[in-house]
């Protein structure tokens, strides 16, 4: 049960807003990004791009990103990295 006030987050609205920063912070005017792109693969964003990713995920969504979680894994996709969210958040 969760005791704060503060509703859960879903799905898609986590999705809007990474996708959001990404287009707005990250990436060239008038590029897009889908959730299912691979964010890693060198054409989307370089490794500063992830760590500037990561400091959004750790403001926007008021989560402390523990060393072991900066992995491939949690940054493959918008989506991966959206489940990583609402895990964290539901885990806090």
């Amino acid at each position: 049960m969760m005791t704060d006030e503060s509703p859960r987050l879903e799905t898609q609205e986590v999705e809007r807003r990474i996708i959001t920063f990404i287009e707005r912070e990250l990436l060239s005017p008038g590029e897009t990004v889908d959730r299912d792109d691979d964010l890693l693969s060198g054409e989307i964003f370089d490794s500063i791009g992830v760590l500037r990713l990561a400091a959004f995920v750790e403001e926007d969504f008021k989560l402390e990103m523990q060393p072991s979680d900066f992995v491939i894994e949690n940054f493959q996709t918008v989506a991966v990295l959206a489940q990583y969210v609402l895990s964290a958040e539901s885990s806090q």
